[in-house]
């Protein structure tokens, strides 16, 4: 019962939403996600390719809904 109920207090729900957040924020490929905890919360990592070809990552914390470049 607590895992549902902390999962309600998420912003984030998916690597999909996750992805969405990245790529509205960021311009570029997305590469991969995966699971990932940012700032101690539950969260995702984004990898994206830049359109100048330049490797870079995103964290996307689930709790927050926060999107931060590395």
């Amino acid at each position: 019962m607590k895992a549902n109920s902390q999962q309600q207090k998420l912003k984030v729900h998916s690597k999909e939403q996750a992805l969405q957040l990245a790529k509205r924020q960021y311009r570029g490929k997305v590469l991969k996600v995966q699971s990932s905890r940012v700032n101690g919360n539950p969260g995702y990592s984004v990898k994206l390719l830049s359109n100048d070809g330049v490797v870079f990552y995103v964290k996307v914390d689930a709790k927050t809904g926060r999107v931060s470049r590395n």
